[in-house]
């Protein structure tokens, strides 16, 4: 097996804050817990808030979670909100949303006009003080388990949310062992197995609330033993007192005076899918590409979803879900992704190109793997991360097992030694204009082998390749804000005209155009490029 995944440990984020635009913080799997304008937020799966730019918070995620922060609205219009908002975000949501996080890396090409995502949060209840008495909705179930043995648990707690019982008595009832009955629910749920009683156990009180009972007799009903604990799980799960909740929502009349014993028949409602409201779908994930490019170091992508041509040097590899290609520094790379596919990078190398492995190396993860694959997509590329975080340590595993499974497939490098002088000097200096005679002189080298020999090195003669790496050099100045004359000056360029024709040439927009339309990322210090 090429990685045996080791649990997904805890991360965090302390005290940061957006500076310019406002981000939402998203809970793929697991939980997270978010503080910010002194209020503590804990999020499931499926579940995200909306932060501001401006505000302090704290994010910490969970052992076996994952959370994105994501910046939809970067070089786009943003909701006008000014204090965090919860949200809530169905599955079929998440491949969009990890596209977005992938967007705000910046190695997709072109900007995004969409905006699906803040039209949603505009259009969420938003309270503000003067709308705090309106009514609203009743408090929802946390989600239901599949597993048939977590399933019967959550049936006995939506009948009796007041048991007493302990996890290792309910797990002894099913026959199965607590470490089983618990990974049941947090990976079917989003939610450890003692949250998930509280958030039924909440939502069990509310639904007493709306029929009639008083906050005290609705708390002891389902099982908080103080008014205390009541009130502080209350605030946790819905972000406000029961008092506050009681005020605002109308009472539901019942045919009788008694109290249901089966307390799922209170929320009967919400069991009921052909219930529920309908929800916004989110647009498909576009098919994309990537810009040519030549890099000064190695890269693992990996494809979490749908197909993909990746092109390196002069060949080319499709890919399909759970593969990950090693792209080697000092050759050119570019891929395209078809319609709702989605190429992470899990990792980069510092490397020269006489280190790289067998071009186009492909291995495949196995199914797994793919939630530490995630969090490392996101500790990598962000600072919500764990306390000790190693970057390299998929890079590692996959280079361990690459060299294992393809002994004696290296090049013998000693003839090539002259063109990585060439690639180590240009990708310091994209100015440099010495072409590749002059470099056989300098080499003491026949000029017609050292052509074949960088042919066969970078799939790519040398007058190509080095205007790729100029191509490459020149996106990302353009990108940091360098005006089109002073990027021809650091890029070799004799006139601005000329630099301004082979980037048109080569990205169909002008150096101009590019700086509007032709990326998209953000400069926020949480994201890391």
């Amino acid at each position: 097996m090429l990685f045996d995944p080791p649990p997904v440990p805890t991360s965090q984020a302390v005290s940061v804050h957006n500076t310019r635009d406002p981000s939402l913080l998203w809970v793929h799997a697991g939980t997270a817990e978010v503080r910010a304008a002194q209020q503590e937020y804990l999020l499931s799966s499926g579940q995200g808030i909306w932060l501001p730019a401006g505000i302090p918070y704290t994010v910490e995620v969970g052992a076996d979670s994952v959370a994105f922060p994501i910046f939809p609205a970067a070089g786009t219009r943003a909701p006008n909100l000014d204090r965090p908002q919860r949200i809530n975000l169905s599955n079929s949501w998440s491949e969009w949303l990890i596209y977005q996080f992938a967007r705000s890396i910046g190695y997709l090409r072109g900007a995004t006009s969409d905006t699906s995502l803040l039209d949603l949060v505009a259009g969420s209840r938003y309270a503000t003080p003067k709308e705090e008495a309106r009514p609203i909705e009743q408090v929802p179930l946390p989600p239901m388990p599949r597993s048939p043995e977590a399933l019967t648990v959550a049936h006995s707690l939506l009948q009796g949310p007041d048991d007493p019982s302990e996890t290792t008595d309910h797990a002894r009832a099913v026959n199965i062992s607590v470490r089983t009955l618990q990974l049941q629910f947090l990976q079917e749920t989003g939610l450890p197995f003692i949250r998930w009683r509280t958030a039924v156990r909440v939502a069990a009180s509310a639904a007493l609330m709306d029929a009639g009972h008083e906050i005290g007799q609705a708390g002891r009903q389902v099982g908080f033993s103080t008014p205390a604990g009541f009130t502080r799980a209350f605030h946790t799960q819905t972000g406000m007192t029961p008092r506050q909740y009681k005020k605002a929502r109308p009472v539901i009349p019942r045919h009788d005076d008694t109290l249901a014993t089966d307390f799922s028949e209170l929320m009967l409602p919400q069991l009921q899918p052909e219930a529920a409201p309908p929800e916004a779908s989110p647009p498909s994930v576009p098919a994309t590409q990537t810009w040519n490019r030549i890099n000064d170091f190695h890269v693992l992508v990996w494809l979490y979803r749908g197909a993909a041509r990746v092109m390196v040097g002069e060949r080319t590899r499709r890919l399909r879900r759970g593969d990950a290609i090693w792209l080697p520094a000092g050759v050119r790379n570019s891929i395209t992704l078809s319609r709702g596919s989605l190429l992470l990078p899990l990792g980069s190398r510092h490397g020269t190109p006489e280190t790289r492995l067998p071009r186009n190396l492909v291995q495949r993860f196995p199914d797994e793997a793919e939630l530490y694959l995630l969090h490392t997509f996101v500790a990598n590329y962000s600072l919500v991360r764990p306390t000790s975080h190693d970057p390299n340590r998929i890079t590692h595993s996959f280079l361990k097992h690459a060299t294992r499974t393809r002994a004696g497939a290296a090049e013998d490098l000693a003839g090539f030694t002259p063109v990585y002088k060439i690639i180590r000097a240009v990708r310091n200096n994209p100015a440099d204009r010495r072409t590749l005679t002059r470099w056989a002189q300098v080499l003491n080298a026949d000029a017609r082998d050292l052509g074949r020999a960088f042919l066969a090195t970078t799939g790519q003669s040398y007058v190509a390749w080095r205007s790729e790496v100029r191509m490459t050099e020149a996106r990302r100045y353009l990108e940091e804000g360098v005006g089109v004359a002073q990027a021809a000056r650091r890029l070799g360029y004799a006139h601005p005209s000329a630099f301004t024709t082979v980037f048109t040439r080569a990205h169909d927009m002008s150096p101009r155009e590019y700086q509007r339309n032709g990326w998209q990322h953000t400069d926020e210090p949480l994201i890391i490029r």
